[in-house]
């Protein structure tokens, strides 16, 4: 990770642009302004993505969802902010979010 990513650790990112849904057990995150970048597109997460999505909803910071993936799946520290910043950059390279 890069030291120009670390800030948005610290920060929490935000829902933009969609609505979504818990449906057995997945979250289903729907685009649905003009500026989403796949409109017509449906995103459904798996366990662990379901969580950071309710976490993010929830104005959780980047930091608090890195703690959850190292608490819950025993990663390391680094890698579980690793983990995170990519989840994070995928959701905001699809326009789900914006990162803080």
């Amino acid at each position: 990770m890069s030291d120009n990513q670390m800030p948005t650790m610290n920060r929490g990112p935000r829902v933009r642009n969609v609505v979504s849904r818990m449906v057995d057990g997945a979250a289903m995150v729907i685009p649905v302004e003009r500026d989403a970048r796949h409109k017509d597109s449906v995103y459904t997460l798996n366990e662990a993505g379901s969580r950071l999505w309710a976490m993010i909803e929830a104005g959780r910071k980047a930091t608090e969802l890195a703690g959850w993936l190292e608490a819950e799946y025993g990663l390391s520290a680094d890698d579980a902010a690793a983990d995170t910043e990519q989840f994070l950059t995928a959701l905001a390279d699809e326009g789900l979010i914006e990162l803080a």
